[in-house]
């Protein structure tokens, strides 16, 4: 089946540590299938690669080079989770974040995954311009740096200075998904530290430079970007990025195992 070639214009928000802009996004004509090995799974391609590309200005420094995590969580969850399980076992591994642009301003909030002891993954939009950087959930308040960035994508990595993180156990791979899979969300909208929300893996997008996107109709509100999407078992798929307004339920996040590329 073809999508129209009608372009839609469509208002679209980062979901934390940004200002709200408003940017054409436009469906490409067709769909692509995905890699062989999913012969079923159909991705749309889309014409950006993302539509809230970090700007540099003269104020703040430059972000640092990307680069991928130090090591990939590797222990896959098999069993499907109650939600309440699923909270209590990934849950610990997203955090709160806090970019201060000065020792008592507060630039920005939104949220973080943590990945390794020490190494969490983001957004770029929720930390470029800070300069202090605070990682906190229910058991612990760390203050962290930035070690990787790709404005292109809006992926940032931070690593904590004191303490150490609870990470998650594993990722799962873009090319395993299906539309019409069970998803979660873990993040802190409007400042609701791991708040969980539930809905449905809706759609597989990619950008023409073959970034991938998952869209989803689990809730996301601001503060929620570089919070975590999860399967029914617990493995993080991606990273809530980006919601289109005056739509409904219209979510997306970057691919996690896309982090690692």
């Amino acid at each position: 089946m073809k999508l129209s070639r009608l372009l839609l214009a469509l208002a679209l928000s980062c979901v934390g540590g940004c200002a709200t802009e408003r940017a054409v996004f436009g469906l490409a004509p067709g769909q692509q299938s995905a890699p062989d090995t999913r012969p079923k799974t159909k991705t749309v391609r889309l014409p950006r690669t993302w539509p809230f590309v970090v700007q540099a200005s003269a104020a703040e420094p430059d972000l640092p080079p990307w680069t991928v995590p130090s090591a990939k969580p590797a222990r896959m969850l098999k069993e499907a989770l109650s939600p309440t399980e699923l909270f209590k076992k990934v849950g610990p591994a997203v955090y709160t974040v806090l970019g201060q642009r000065g020792a008592h301003e507060v630039g920005s909030q939104g949220s973080a995954v943590a990945v390794s002891s020490k190494e969490a993954i983001t957004n770029c939009h929720v930390v470029a311009q800070a300069k202090v950087i605070t990682l906190a959930n229910a058991g612990a308040t760390l203050r962290a740096e930035l070690i990787a960035a790709d404005r292109k994508t809006d992926r940032c990595t931070l690593r904590v200075l004191d303490g150490e993180l609870e990470p998650v156990p594993g990722v799962r791979d873009y090319t395993t998904l299906e539309v019409g899979e069970a998803v979660f969300t873990i993040g802190s909208p409007k400042g609701l530290v791991n708040t969980l929300g539930q809905g449905v893996l809706s759609g597989l997008r990619r950008s023409e430079d073959d970034v991938e996107y998952i869209q989803i109709t689990a809730p996301v509100s601001e503060g929620s970007s570089g919070g975590g999407v999860f399967d029914d078992r617990g493995n993080l798929i991606g990273v809530a990025t980006f919601t289109i307004r005056d739509g409904q339920n219209l979510n997306f996040a970057i691919a996690a195992s896309r982090f690692w590329r």
